[in-house]
């Protein structure tokens, strides 16, 4: 199952704030042996942002989508997710109330935008927000999942892990886990290390991949199994062919390094 990641505001665009949400997701989905093949970051616009989520429904399975639930006019996800899909707006009047309810605690005074965030598009399900009150979305069109979480990272993290992630593992089918590991080398640049490797290079799982990091090569292995010890004993084959190749030259990588 392929799966595209699409992170929603102008504010990333410009750089005004980090895309930590992308990253999240991106560790979550391998951690959950899910194949992540894009990440499209797109701004507050709703031509581009349907434009977007088309693109994505052509060439992927599933696509988690972060930012533009809020309350504010340039909140679009919900409205390119209707367009795209041809439906209107629902409002989910439970928690529609808990919006009133917190304003009221607030001793604020309740907007009809603040009502937004509870919509969503019709013939979804509504995913609860457990830390802050705008709804998520899982929506299903012509067999491409869609999931729509807020940008918030607390909220985005809490609805992804609970709602999103057993969604998505249930659709793959059978359970798998994508595990990596780092080694350094000393001595080699990077397309020197490439060509010691050869061949190795042509593995499909484990797959070999280069970074470059304070001026040093680091050769990165992955490996999908059914479960993480199948996917480390891939790992280890792997590693002592690159170690072998290299020879002196290779150097075991710092133990953070590796990602589950």
């Amino acid at each position: 199952m392929i799966v595209e990641v699409i992170s929603v505001g102008t504010e990333l665009l410009l750089g005004q704030i980090v895309n930590s949400n992308a990253a999240t997701i991106a560790q979550r989905l391998a951690s959950a042996g899910l194949d992540a093949h894009y990440q499209v970051t797109v701004g507050d616009n709703l031509e581009r942002l349907t434009g977007t989520v088309a693109q994505a429904a052509a060439r992927s399975d599933a696509v988690v989508l972060t930012g533009g639930l809020g309350p504010t006019p340039d909140d679009l996800t919900r409205d390119a997710l209707c367009a795209f899909a041809g439906v209107a707006t629902v409002r989910d009047r439970v928690q529609e109330q808990r919006i009133r309810e917190r304003v009221r605690k607030m001793r604020g005074t309740l907007s009809d935008s603040a009502l937004r965030m509870a919509d969503y598009p019709e013939g979804a399900d509504p995913l609860p927000n457990s830390v802050g009150v705008a709804l998520g979305a899982a929506l299903e069109h012509n067999g491409v999942h869609f999931f729509a979480l807020p940008g918030v990272p607390t909220e985005m993290t809490a609805m992804l892990d609970a709602h999103v992630l057993p969604r998505l593992k249930a659709l793959s089918g059978e359970p798998a886990v994508l595990r990596s590991r780092l080694l350094q080398t000393e001595g080699l640049g990077e397309s020197r290390v490439a060509e010691l490797l050869g061949d190795l290079n042509d593995s499909v799982n484990p797959s070999l991949a280069y970074m470059l990091h304070d001026d040093r090569t680091r050769v990165r292995i992955s490996a999908k199994a059914a479960t993480a010890a199948a996917a480390d004993a891939m790992i280890d084959k792997m590693e002592s062919a690159v170690v072998a190749r290299l020879g002196p030259h290779a150097k075991p990588g710092p133990a953070d390094d590796q990602v589950a």
